[in-house]
């Protein structure tokens, strides 16, 4: 145990010595601290609650209450697993390669690290939440009471066994650069979808259906046998004399722990002996690819960048955000299908947003292009073209889509109006990329290293949140004459023709997108060495 009480010291420490260094990082621990205590008096405040109406109530309440502790469960586990899942590949600072040249055992350094979690910030204030159950269960007696403190630690320490465990096998498994990128991306789109679920359960998408505690029993009945929700309900088990399943309980959540333990242990071993060897593998060129086919430099770079997107799972991951987009405004609006072109419209803008800040996605990159004598203008076309290979056809299958759900295609007013939305969706796709032309080469902050998409670079929090906002602004902005027209048009008894925001959106566009490529090159022609100098110092903020 000394291993592992030095191990938490020096978890401690090193959190106490990064946040004594830094004033905003004493500001975000001290907001930090204010919210857990808010969260464990919150926790208490409804254990004890729900302590004083426990004994009153009769056993269908009593039923209900335990369905709704279970489910509660096992979404916190399945919430703190999935957050793990957005750190593979950060590199914690005690780490199991932090101690390799120390010759720990590696069942004292993974004893230690798992202790080291528990005890931290995190891990506290989920013990002292969850130690709320035992006032829950203090006026159902002593053995009820008792129960529940185990409950609660067994509650706190299999979540955090679980999330350790799937992160240590992914990060065994997930060794190449591509089996990570489709593991962020899939983890994205889970994360959008939980984000949305609030507006689509307010939207009504399960009306006819009874949603309440007696219709999700038998799933908790169900899941109160799994490691995910079994915790809470060995209270009840006691209470009630269930002891088979009380036994049967105890019995799952530590083996789940043995299991855990062991899947680190197995994980450990194997990153010791393939140190160094866990590289993707080379594999034999087959000629040049895209590179290839390059007649001239603008062709090369957009190569270069399509390379580059199909590796990069920070850009990739907005197009999964389209289609969830997509579906989210389908649900929404089913009772109103025009409104569904609001998905493209919306889609269009946040395409843009990366290419507002692409130079700070290539990173020092940017050196081979400069000192190749790439010229901004050549730099400019080069990301514009690239862009519209994969952007374009995206927005236009999305527009056709979304024709086909809105009810367009029977003809009529309908369809003029959807053909007018795609051409505004269209025009706001090239003016946004036009002014992301001068952005990109003006305005750069920083971004997270492509090994690590969901962390977020300290001290840039206004830059990251103030500029993409900025740059929205100004696209729609210089689409006002589009959105004017639109608007005299689709109006019912417009005083212009209903054809006409077509022609415009597509002028507008394109007009914005040329004079984006001219200034654009021109300020990057100016700054190349400032550009340079900046993304020097982005760099290592990545690190």
């Amino acid at each position: 145990m000394r291993t592992a009480a030095t191990i938490i010291a020096m978890r401690w420490s090193i959190a106490w010595g990064t946040v004594k260094h830094s004033s905003w990082q004493m500001v975000g621990a001290i907001i930090s601290l204010l919210m857990a205590i808010g969260i464990c008096l919150a926790s208490w405040q409804a254990a004890l609650a729900l302590g004083g109406w426990l004994p009153k109530a009769d056993p269908g309440d009593r039923q209900r209450m335990g369905t709704i502790l279970v489910l509660f469960l096992v979404g916190l586990t399945l919430g703190v697993i999935l957050i793990q899942l957005t750190f593979l590949g950060q590199g914690s600072i005690l780490g199991p390669s932090r101690f390799v040249l120390y010759g720990i055992p590696d069942g004292q350094l993974q004893l230690g690290l798992y202790l080291a979690g528990l005890t931290g910030p995190a891990g506290l204030t989920g013990l002292v939440c969850f130690l709320a159950l035992t006032a829950i269960y203090a006026r159902m007696g002593v053995g009820a009471s008792i129960m529940a403190l185990i409950a609660a630690l067994l509650a706190v320490m299999v979540m955090l066994a679980l999330s350790r465990a799937v992160l240590d096998l992914l990060s065994t498994m997930m060794v190449s650069q591509r089996t990570r990128s489709g593991l962020y991306l899939l983890v994205t789109v889970v994360i959008m979808v939980l984000c949305m679920l609030p507006s689509l359960l307010s939207s009504e998408i399960m009306n006819g259906m009874a949603v309440d505690a007696d219709s999700m029993k038998s799933v908790a009945d169900l899941l109160a046998w799994t490691p995910l929700g079994a915790a809470v309900r060995l209270p009840e088990d006691l209470i009630l004399g269930s002891w088979w399943a009380l036994a049967g309980r105890l019995f799952m959540e530590l083996a789940t722990l043995a299991l855990c333990f062991m899947i680190g242990m197995v994980c450990l071993r194997h990153d010791r002996l393939h140190t160094g060897a866990r590289a993707e593998r080379p594999t034999a060129s087959k000629g040049l690819g895209m590179l290839g086919r390059s007649r001239n430099t603008v062709d090369a770079m957009i190569a270069r960048l399509l390379i580059y997107l199909r590796q990069d799972s920070r850009k990739l991951s907005i197009y999964p955000l389209l289609l969830v987009l997509m579906v989210l405004y389908a649900i929404l609006f089913r009772q109103m299908p025009m409104l569904i072109w609001l998905g493209p419209v919306l889609g269009a803008l946040i395409l843009e947003i990366p290419e507002g800040n692409a130079l700070a996605y290539d990173g020092l990159a940017l050196r081979m292009e400069i000192a190749a004598g790439v010229k901004g203008r050549e730099d400019r076309l080069s990301r514009v073209r690239s862009h519209l290979i994969v952007a374009m056809p995206c927005m236009l299958l999305l527009g056709l889509v979304t024709l086909i759900l809105s009810g367009a295609m029977k003809g009529g007013r309908d369809l003029a109006i959807s053909l007018d939305m795609l051409a505004v969706t269209v025009g706001l796709l090239l003016s946004g990329l036009g002014v992301a032309q001068i952005f990109s080469a003006l305005l750069i902050y920083p971004v997270p290293s492509m090994d690590q998409p969901f962390t977020s670079p300290q001290g840039r929090a206004v830059a990251q949140g103030f500029l993409p906002m900025l740059q929205l602004l100004a696209s729609l902005v210089i689409m006002l004459p589009t959105l004017l027209v639109a608007l005299l048009s689709m109006t019912k008894g417009g005083m212009l023709p209903l054809w006409l925001p077509m022609p415009v959106a597509l002028a507008n566009g394109l007009i914005t997108l040329a004079i984006g490529v001219a200034l654009g090159s021109r300020i990057f022609d100016r700054r190349q060495s400032a550009i340079l100098l900046t993304l020097d110092r982005y760099a290592s903020l990545q690190s």
